[in-house]
Order: structure tokens, then C-alpha cells, then sequence
């Protein structure tokens, strides 16, 4: 069997992977890649010059005629950049904030249900992955308590918070999938994807990129460490249970009289049999008994 340093080592390494990866999934900004060849669009202007009209204040500085990349909290643009739009630099990239979480009351009357839906769903998305990290936090504490005293109770507790902290995060990616299927196939506003002109529609292509594929490989990465301290748990338990078996043995003394282990007899007297005959003693020549039956000698 693995002992049970092994196990909470891979758990203290799986923890800490997993709650490095979500950090670093919800701070950055690429969990939906959008790419715009907005050559091709130039070359169906000239095809049409209609829809060149039409569109060519749009093609200028609409955000949703760029390549951008979409966070939880920024909208990022590797290539082009749009003008007049607030932008600032981060790591390399011009973004800007995600207005959906500060939208006027004014604005919200107008909103349809699915709109109202997509608003606090993004809202909550963001909520559970706080939630998460604060149980992964909490973990830490317990599991160190744990590991240092050899707790049970505690190494069990910490199994039990990264549990609680992967299904916190599981919900929160649950309702980022509402949001972005929201946005693509539900609402027919501006600037979601229904919405979009024909020529737009046809010249774009949206992938998950690393943001998102690192936030799945962190949770999963939690979820083996809750696995591993339980593995622990069990561990702990069975040695201690060993150790104690083995330091009760030595006091134990073996019990010759006891009759399934077969009494102890004199001698070659019935040395192999459980009970024998008694020993014959020998006893001094006396007369024999006079009495019964004897007056007929």
C-alpha cells in the first residue's frame, strides 16, 4: 500500500496547480478568440458598393469588426485596434473593460429576459470562481494543520473543501457556457451574433482559446487533489491502526492453558492427547479391604 506522505504530497501538488491555473484562467483574456478577416470584407465592399455605404462607418469603429479576444473581465484586440474606443495596455495587448457588470438601471428597463438572464449569469459566473478560490484558500490552511499533526479530521475537512471549491468552479464554468450559448445563438441585439450582417457572419470564426482550456485543467487538477487527501485520509487511518496493533502484540503473552491450544500435561502422560489419565502413584503394601463380600475367602 502507499504511504501516506506520497498521497498528501500529490495532493499539496494538485492543489496548488489547480488554484494557480484558475487564477491565471480568470485573470487573463483569452477564453473566446474571435478573428475577423476584415480583408475579406474590404474586398466585398468593392463587390458591392452598397453595402460599402452602408457599412463603412460600422467597418471603422465597430468593435465587432475586429479580431478580439473575450475575458471574464476585458475584451482585448491582438491586431487592429479600433478607434476613439478608452483603450489601455495590458501585457502587451490593447483592452478595454467589460461594461456588463456596471450597466445603468436606465439601461436594464429595457432589457429583455434573456438579456436580464445573460447579465446575471455573467454576474454569478464570476461569484463562484471567488467562492472557489476562497474554499482552495481555506484548504491550504487546513491541509498544513493537518499534515504537520497528522489530523484525520482535518485531513479529511481538507478533501472535503476542494471539493466544495471544484463544484463552486464547475457551476461558475456552467454559467460562463450559458452566457457565451446566450450570446451566439439567443439574443438578436446588438452586438451579439445573431444580429450581425450576413458579410460579418461569413468572414468570422470563433474558437475557446488557452483561458478557457486552463480553467477546466485547474478544476479537474482540484478535483484529484480533494481525491488524493482522501486517499491520505484512509491511509493515515491504517497505519495508525497498524501502529497501534503492533504496539499492543508486544505486551501480549500466550495463553498455554487455554483449551484450544491444549493443556499442559506432565510428562509422557498422555502428552499429545487435550486431557489425560491422572499419574499413578505408588502406595504402601496394606491389607486388603476387609468388608463387602469377603466372607467367603
Amino acid at each position: 500500500m502507499i504511504s501516506s506522505p506520497l498521497y498528501l504530497s500529490f495532493a499539496s501538488v494538485f492543489s496548488l496547480m489547480g488554484l494557480s491555473l484558475v487564477v491565471l484562467a480568470v485573470l487573463t483574456d483569452n477564453w473566446i478568440e474571435v478573428q475577423v478577416n476584415r480583408r475579406e470584407i474590404l474586398n466585398s465592399f468593392k463587390r458591392e458598393p452598397e453595402l460599402s455605404l452602408r457599412l463603412q462607418n460600422a467597418f471603422g469603429h465597430n468593435l465587432i469588426y475586429y479580431s478580439r479576444n473575450f475575458g471574464l473581465f476585458n475584451l482585448c484586440f491582438p491586431d487592429t485596434v479600433p478607434q476613439d474606443i478608452g483603450s489601455f495596455s495590458k501585457v502587451g495587448s490593447i483592452c478595454i473593460w467589460n461594461n456588463d457588470f456596471m450597466i445603468p438601471e436606465s439601461k436594464k428597463e429595457h432589457f429583455s429576459t434573456n438579456e436580464i438572464y445573460r447579465h446575471y449569469a455573467a454576474k454569478a459566473t464570476i461569484v463562484g470562481y471567488l467562492i472557489g478560490i476562497v474554499f482552495v484558500v481555506l484548504s491550504f490552511i487546513m491541509g498544513l494543520i493537518g499534515c504537520w499533526n497528522r489530523s484525520k479530521k482535518f485531513i479529511m475537512g481538507t478533501g472535503i473543501l476542494l471539493i466544495l471549491a471544484a463544484l463552486s468552479m464547475s457551476v461558475a464554468m456552467l454559467l460562463w457556457h450559458y452566457v457565451a450559448y446566450s450570446e451566439r445563438y439567443t439574443l438578436d441585439v446588438e452586438p451579439y451574433y445573431k444580429s450581425w450582417e450576413p458579410v460579418l457572419k461569413l468572414t468570422s470564426r470563433h474558437n475557446y482559446g488557452w483561458s478557457y482550456f486552463a480553467s477546466w485543467i485547474g478544476i479537474g487538477s482540484i478535483v484529484l487533489a480533494s481525491a488524493f487527501f482522501f486517499l491520505g485520509y484512509r491511509a493515515v487511518k491504517k497505519e495508525e491502526e497498524n501502529a497501534l496493533t503492533a504496539k499492543h502484540g508486544a505486551y501480549m503473552m500466550p495463553n498455554y492453558y487455554d483449551k484450544g491450544a491444549g493443556a499442559i500435561v506432565p510428562y509422557n502422560y498422555n502428552t499429545y492427547a487435550g486431557y489425560g489419565n491422572y499419574p499413578y502413584y505408588n502406595q504402601y503394601n496394606t491389607a486388603g479391604y476387609y468388608g463387602y463380600m469377603t466372607y467367603g475367602r
